[in-house]
C-alpha cells in the first residue's frame, strides 16, 4: 500500500471549471483532446468540473452541435462537481470566470498557485479574459464561446511549458547545465618578441667555432683527400677490371734562366803602352 502512495504519477491533470458543466467545460474538454493528440501530447489528463452542478448531467444540444461541426463527440460526457480530492490531484485548474477561480480557492487551500482563469494564463485576450456562459443563449452564442476557448488552448500547448513533453535524458542535461558555472573567457594570448640573432662573422659558424669549408675536387670538408670512388657496378657484375688512369701531373712551366752578366775589361789609361 506504502509502495501504491509513493508511486509517481505518470501524467499531469488539467481541469476545467465552468458552472454547471453541460456548456464550456465539456467542449473545452473536448476541444483540449483533441489538440493534444494531433500535436503528439501524451503526459496530460484533461478532465473538468462545475462549481454549481449536480453529477450525471448531459451535455446541451447546442454544445454537441458545435463540437459535432467541429468534428469533436461530447454526447459521452456527463457532468461532475468540483471536489477536494479532484483539486488535490490536479496540477493545473482553469476557470472561465473570476467566478471559478475564487470558488476553488475557497474550496481548498491546495489551489493556490495552480488556479487561473483560461484566458488570463493562456494569455489569448488580455481585454477580456472571461468566458461567459452561454446556457439558454442561441448557437451563434455557443460558436463564439468555442472560438475563444479554441484559440486559448491553442496557444497554451504552443507556448507554456506545461504541455511539452521532455525527455528524461534532456531534462537531466538541462539542469546539469544550469547548475554548471559559466564558463570564462580565456586570456588574449601575449606576444613575446624574440632577440635577433647576432651577426656572424664570415668564417665562423653561430657559435663561433670555424666554419667547415666547402668539398673541392679530390679533397673532403676536412681538407683530406677523398677516399677513391667504388668501381662501377656493372663491372663487378661482369667481372671486368677497371682501370683507373693517372691524373696527368700538371708539370711546371720552366723559368728562362738569365745568362751571367760579363765584366767588361777596364779601357787603357791614355800614355800608357801596353806590355808585349
Amino acid at each position: 500500500m506504502s509502495f501504491l502512495l509513493g508511486k509517481k504519477k505518470s501524467k499531469k491533470v488539467i481541469v476545467f471549471l465552468c458552472t454547471g458543466n453541460t456548456c464550456r467545460g465539456p467542449m473545452a474538454q473536448g476541444y483540449m483532446r483533441k489538440a493534444m493528440e494531433e500535436r503528439g501530447v501524451k503526459n496530460v489528463e484533461v478532465k473538468t468540473a462545475g462549481v454549481m452542478t449536480i453529477p450525471g448531467l448531459i451535455p446541451t444540444p447546442e454544445a454537441t452541435q458545435v463540437m459535432r461541426n467541429a468534428g469533436i463527440d461530447i454526447t459521452g460526457h456527463r457532468s461532475s462537481p468540483l471536489t477536494q480530492e479532484l483539486i488535490r490531484k490536479a496540477d493545473l485548474i482553469l476557470g472561465m470566470t473570476p467566478f471559478h477561480v475564487q470558488f476553488a480557492l475557497r474550496e481548498s487551500e491546495g489551489a493556490k498557485g495552480k488556479t487561473y482563469l483560461l484566458k488570463e494564463f493562456a494569455e489569448s485576450d488580455v481585454k477580456n479574459y472571461q468566458i461567459t456562459d452561454p446556457m439558454g443563449m442561441t448557437l451563434e452564442v455557443y460558436k463564439r464561446v468555442y472560438r475563444e476557448m479554441k484559440l486559448a488552448i491553442d496557444k497554451m500547448l504552443e507556448g507554456k511549458d506545461f504541455f511539452k513533453v521532455k525527455d528524461e535524458e534532456e531534462e537531466r542535461t538541462r539542469l546539469r547545465k544550469a547548475s554548471a558555472p559559466p564558463p570564462t573567457a580565456a586570456p588574449a594570448p601575449v606576444a613575446v618578441k624574440k632577440p635577433a640573432a647576432p651577426a656572424v662573422p664570415p668564417g665562423k659558424s653561430a657559435t663561433g667555432k670555424p666554419a667547415p669549408g666547402k668539398a673541392t675536387a679530390g679533397k673532403t670538408t676536412g681538407g683530406k683527400p677523398a677516399p677513391a670512388k667504388a668501381p662501377a657496378k656493372a663491372a663487378a657484375k661482369t667481372g671486368a677490371k677497371t682501370v683507373t688512369k693517372p691524373a696527368a701531373k700538371a708539370t711546371a712551366k720552366a723559368k728562362p734562366v738569365a745568362a751571367p752578366a760579363t765584366k767588361k775589361a777596364p779601357a787603357p789609361k791614355a800614355g800608357t803602352t801596353a806590355k808585349r
